[in-house]
C-alpha cells in the first residue's frame, strides 16, 4: 500500500478566511462552517466564534494538505467495495491489525 499522508496542521492558517478557503475542496463541510460561524457572529459570542474556529481548523488543514482527501476518498472506496488487501487498522494504543482484526507488526505509529 502507498505511504500513509499525514494531515499537515500547517497548511493552513487558523483564521476564519483561510479556513473558509481551505474548506472550498467541501462544499459541504464549508457549508456547516459558514452556517456555525453566522450562528457564533449573530450573537457576538467572541468565545463562540473561537470555538468554532477550533472545530473546524483540522477540517480545512485535512483539505489543504496536498492528497490527503485524495487518500482517505480512495481508502473509503475501497472499503465499500471490500478491498482491504494490505490495508491496516489500529486501535487507540496504535497496535496494528489487518481486516480481520489479526494482530500484525508493523511498528508503532509515531
Amino acid at each position: 500500500m502507498d505511504r500513509e499522508i499525514e494531515v499537515d496542521r500547517d497548511a493552513c492558517e487558523r483564521t476564519p478566511d483561510a479556513i473558509r478557503t481551505a474548506l472550498q475542496r467541501r462544499p459541504d463541510w464549508l457549508q456547516y462552517f459558514e452556517q456555525d460561524w453566522l450562528s457564533a457572529a449573530a450573537e457576538f459570542d467572541r468565545a463562540e466564534l473561537d470555538r468554532v474556529v477550533d472545530k473546524w481548523f483540522p477540517f480545512a488543514c485535512a483539505c489543504a494538505t496536498p492528497g490527503y482527501l485524495d487518500q482517505v476518498e480512495q481508502m473509503a472506496k475501497r472499503l465499500a467495495e471490500g478491498d482491504t488487501e494490505g490495508m491496516v487498522f489500529r486501535d487507540a494504543e496504535g497496535n496494528a491489525y489487518d481486516a480481520e482484526n489479526h494482530p500484525i507488526d508493523v511498528g508503532r505509529c509515531p
